[in-house]
């Protein structure tokens, strides 16, 4: 009978010490295997375990990585227009752009002199 207590204590530990990592399997994280990492190998630190717990917890936002989608496209359109009109102010003017990749950085020195003083 001991033995049957004992297994069932063990038992009980060891679901209560997993319990973030069935949380976030239970919530269909898609980072449940990182969740479970951090719980296993830092768990046996109480605030490893807490992080683990609040992380399965917290709920997965599509909004942020659509923010940061958005930015990102932005600057790289942003990007791309500075270098098409870079292109076209040195086919205009007698200096060659040499390197690509100044391009940009050269045409907003010239748009920023070309500017008349108010």
């Amino acid at each position: 009978m001991l033995k049957i207590i004992e297994g069932a204590v063990v038992l009980g530990a060891l679901m209560l010490y997993l319990a973030p990592a069935m949380i976030a399997d239970a919530r269909e994280r898609k980072d449940a295997f990182a969740v479970t990492m951090v719980n296993v190998l830092l768990g046996w630190t109480v605030i490893g375990w807490f992080a683990a717990l609040i992380w399965a917890r917290h709920p997965v936002s599509d909004r942020r990585l659509k923010h940061f989608a958005k930015r990102a496209h932005r600057a790289v359109a942003r990007v791309t227009i500075d270098a098409i009109v870079a292109r076209a102010e040195c086919r205009g003017s007698s200096i060659p752009a040499f390197n690509p990749r100044l391009v940009p950085i050269v045409a907003r020195i010239a748009a920023s002199s070309n500017r008349p003083k108010m």
